[in-house]
């Protein structure tokens, strides 16, 4: 009886894992490559002091960037995970070229705008501006616990969804989901 009891536990268990795996009860909000990309709990707004530095050491919010949807990724050269997903945040710049979308890799390097032209040169990444975030203070503000940590802005510069860790950046379904976001603007 007691044999009986436990399969008939564990047949229940598998049939309510079966009913919320599927599809139906998945977050569609984000493709599955982004399947670890959170949906903020508040309303999303950028913080106003969020901003970062470009090469030319000029100072530009990223309140000011709206208008276009923008992929803000926190990143350094000392970075490992980071540096593996470089490539393809510069393929998908590639990708979205002409369309009102942004890759901002953040760097967190001390070494400044330097040492990221550096990195940028002997790994042939040739779509990402140069930008950075001197002192992390972005970073803090928006929360960023660790790197990478991604954030996507739509057009009207509401944060869509935050994500620590890599991801698939230049996969087809990523680049319709960035379509997506870039047709709600019209």
């Amino acid at each position: 009886m007691k044999a009986l009891l436990h399969y008939v536990k564990l047949g229940v268990i598998v049939a309510i894992s079966g009913i919320y795996a599927t599809p139906a009860f998945a977050d569609t909000q984000f493709p599955q490559e982004l399947s670890k990309m959170v949906a903020p709990s508040d309303d999303g707004s950028l913080p106003e002091g969020a901003v970062f530095v470009d090469e030319n050491d000029a100072q530009i919010s990223l309140n000011n960037l709206k208008g276009q949807v923008i992929l803000v990724n926190l990143w350094a050269t000392w970075c490992v995970p980071c540096v593996k997903e470089m490539p393809e945040l510069d393929q998908l710049a590639a990708e979205m070229a002409g369309k009102p979308f942004r890759v901002l890799a953040l760097s967190q390097d001390r070494g400044g705008a330097a040492a990221v032209t550096e990195f940028f040169e002997k790994n042939g990444i040739e779509h990402l501006d140069v930008v950075l975030d001197p002192r992390g203070s972005t970073a803090r503000q928006m929360g960023a616990r660790g790197l990478p940590t991604s954030f996507i802005i739509d057009g009207n510069g509401v944060i869509r969804g935050k994500l620590e860790g890599i991801a698939r950046w230049d996969a087809p379904a990523v680049i319709t989901y960035f379509d997506g976001l870039i047709a709600e603007m019209s």
